[in-house]
């Protein structure tokens, strides 16, 4: 996979884009860290394309959340210890503030 700086890009955004033709993803570093993917799209693949980015940042988020859950031990809680989790927060979330 080719890796390129984000000064590049702005330098030389054509040139960049030829390199990306060439192997269809790259890595966009700044100071050596990555900071974005870019992956060579078509026409007839953007919607594909974007529809499998969603999917895989909905899959990363439950991952997050389910790991989360783990760690903070709630992920034993049963149905009713969430529905009373969230009737609590929605009542929480109803009281006027004081002024």
């Amino acid at each position: 996979m080719e890796f390129m700086t984000i000064r590049e890009l702005s330098k030389s955004p054509r040139e960049t884009l030829t390199r990306l033709s060439k192997d269809g993803k790259a890595v966009l570093t700044n100071n050596g860290k990555p900071q974005a993917l870019m992956v060579k799209i078509d026409g007839q693949n953007f919607e594909e394309t974007l529809s499998l980015f969603q999917k895989l940042e909905f899959m990363q988020n439950l991952a997050s959340m389910r790991l989360s859950s783990t760690r903070n031990g709630n992920a034993g809680m049963s149905l009713d210890e969430i529905n009373l989790e969230i009737a609590a927060a929605r009542k929480k979330r109803k009281k006027p503030s004081a002024k």
